[in-house]
């Protein structure tokens, strides 16, 4: 559905979007959403640029495979939910490659050569408690243990200035991690049947240690004269509070009938800095607008449409982006009875769901279009 959820989710899930929904569960659940395959196609032409004109192609692209979530949700007492959960949340992931050369004797800028391999992995393990005050409102609240990694290689070299020219040769090699926390409060209200409201808060997640060890090396050898060498060295672990990810607030509402139901979400990234992590994030405001369709008791079939905004500030250096992208999605449900069941009831409930995203996205890499 595009992510539109935050009034209507009542599965393992809800410890993400919202912790309230976690009182809808009668019975104990799990919840599993496995490999997620993403596939990139990345056109910026021009990524690399020589004094004498020559522009590279700047075609390249990326697969990824992302696993997403396990949870386990029990209900020790009747009006009273407790769950627990590991979410994994990649933040970035991207691999950049360009080259460019110019044609023999056309002056500075004979030749350049940059990669750029930067992943940020986000760790979540989730605990929510929720309560059922009634069938009209619930109440969740949740606490995560967030472990964060950052790994990136940059390399630029080149050779400039024709024949007897020089030679230049950049390389950084960092490696970040750090563990913290964050807190998570949600409601879902339900004033008459057809109609669900939902609400969550999320507390920036801190980290309380940082671990960083970088490595950057200069070597340069210019025309007519001796070659130099630079480098610094970083291997450091200390206490820190700094924000890995922004505080976001999530606000749905939901229309429910016997063909399905309907949402439309508005969520709202605050902004953030932490000049350690290279995190320098505005406001976003995102929508979610997502339906399902029940073609029978047991096959939903479910689209949407969401926007992804980018918090980042204007990319400067080589590999940096600042995208907003736009996103469709369309997807099939399937389960062996039309509900979990009831406290009480015998049987079991099994749904199984593959959704199909696509993706359109535009904006800058180190400031082209």
């Amino acid at each position: 559905t595009g992510g539109a959820v935050v009034a209507n989710v009542h599965t393992g899930g809800a410890m993400w979007f919202n912790p309230a929904g976690v009182a809808r569960l009668d019975s104990r659940s799990v919840d599993l959403t496995g490999a997620v395959l993403s596939y990139n196609l990345i056109s910026a032409p021009g990524l690399l640029s020589l004094e004498s004109g020559e522009q590279s192609e700047g075609d390249f692209s990326a697969l990824q495979a992302i696993p997403s979530a396990l949870t386990f949700v029990a209900s020790p007492r009747p009006n009273l939910r407790w769950g627990i959960g590991f979410f994994f949340s990649r933040s970035l992931s991207r691999f950049v490659q360009d080259s460019v050369t110019s044609e023999a004797g056309a002056g500075e800028g004979a030749s350049i050569y940059a990669t750029a391999d930067e992943t940020k992995s986000l760790y979540h393990l989730s605990s929510a408690l929720a309560w059922k005050k009634s069938e009209k409102f619930l109440l969740g609240g949740g606490f995560d243990i967030v472990i964060a990694t950052q790994r990136l290689t940059e390399i630029i070299s080149g050779g400039y200035a024709g024949g007897d020219g020089g030679t230049f040769n950049r390389s950084l090699n960092k490696a970040l991690s750090g563990g913290g926390m964050q807190l998570k409060l949600g409601l879902q209200w339900a004033p008459i049947p057809e109609l669900r409201i939902g609400w969550m808060a999320a507390t920036p997640s801190y980290l309380v240690y940082l671990n960083n060890e970088t490595t950057a090396t200069q070597q340069l050898a210019p025309p007519g004269g001796p070659p130099s060498f630079s480098g610094s060295q970083i291997d450091d672990l200390s206490g820190t509070w700094m924000g890995v990810e922004r505080g976001l607030t999530r606000l749905g509402a939901a229309y429910l009938g016997r063909w399905g139901w309907i949402e439309a979400d508005l969520i709202v990234g605050f902004p953030l800095q932490s000049p350690e992590l290279d995190v320098n994030w505005k406001t976003t405001a995102d929508v979610r607008v997502g339906a399902i369709i029940r073609i029978t008791d047991k096959l939903k079939l479910g689209a949407g449409f969401a926007t992804d905004f980018s918090p980042d500030p204007t990319p400067s250096q080589f590999g940096d982006t600042q995208a907003n992208f736009y996103d469709f999605t369309f997807g099939i449900d399937f389960a062996n009875r039309d509900k979990p069941p009831e406290r009480g009831q015998d049987g079991f409930y099994l749904a199984f769901a593959v959704a199909f995203k696509y993706s359109y996205g535009h904006g800058t890499i180190a400031g082209l279009r």
